[in-house]
């Protein structure tokens, strides 16, 4: 028998009563997104709130010639596309589009919306934050261990004593998270699995076998940044 991480961070509509989620989701118009498509650029003109329904997007940050990706958001995920990041259609995906404003007024009257929002949109913000710090005091190592970690507590499942981890996420994109190359990651990945931490179970899927020793790792103490 399986059994989720306790931690785990619900979807903003799966925390919402049937009619509290119909009545916000008026007024959200469907929009689908091919391959590559933005949604939202840093200064972009709309000032939209959407919850992806399909397919995934990439966040992320670009100054001059270098990318720092922020997250990736999965499906049931809300976002702005007024958060000076940008929006980019990893694959081809649906969203549900609204304007801010138009969210906020509904809001209004639907008071028992606001805390299930306000808790989404802040664990939205801490992901961003925490990587932002992993990536200016942390080495790629103690990224790695925090990622893993955090995935856990997002989409872990215990089973015979051991953490079963499925991501839809290529090495690619975990490196880009990382802010690091596929052949780093992969190392670091050979020596997680060297020490008996964890093994790979397929492209994306990982089995933890010591997450205690893989939480160590994760909270040691940060590296001084240069």
């Amino acid at each position: 028998m399986s059994h989720p991480h306790p931690d785990r961070q619900r979807a903003l509509l799966d925390q919402l009563p049937e009619l509290a989620r119909a009545a916000l989701l008026e007024g959200f118009r469907p929009r689908r997104l091919v391959k590559g498509e933005m949604l939202g650029a840093p200064h972009g003109q709309r000032d939209s709130v959407f919850i992806l329904r399909a397919g995934r997007i990439r966040v992320f940050l670009a100054f001059d010639d270098k990318e720092y990706t922020l997250a990736f958001l999965e499906p049931g995920d809300l976002y702005s596309t007024h958060s000076r990041a940008y929006l980019q259609a990893v694959g081809d995906s649906e969203v549900l589009v609204a304007e801010t404003a138009a969210v906020m007024g509904r809001l209004t009257s639907l008071p028992g919306a606001t805390p299930a929002l306000l808790r989404v949109l802040g664990a939205a913000l801490g992901n961003s934050m925490r990587i932002i710090e992993d990536l200016a005091f942390r080495d790629v190592e103690g990224r790695l261990a925090r990622f893993l970690d955090g995935m856990l507590a997002r989409k872990g499942v215990a089973q015979g004593g051991q953490w079963h981890l499925a991501l839809d996420l290529t090495t690619e994109d975990i490196a880009h998270l990382l802010g690091t190359t596929r052949q780093t990651l992969s190392s670091l990945l050979n020596r997680l699995a060297r020490e008996g931490i964890l093994s790979r179970a397929g492209n994306g899927a990982f089995v933890v076998h010591r997450i205690d020793l893989l939480r160590a790792r994760s909270q040691a103490p940060q590296v001084s940044a240069g």
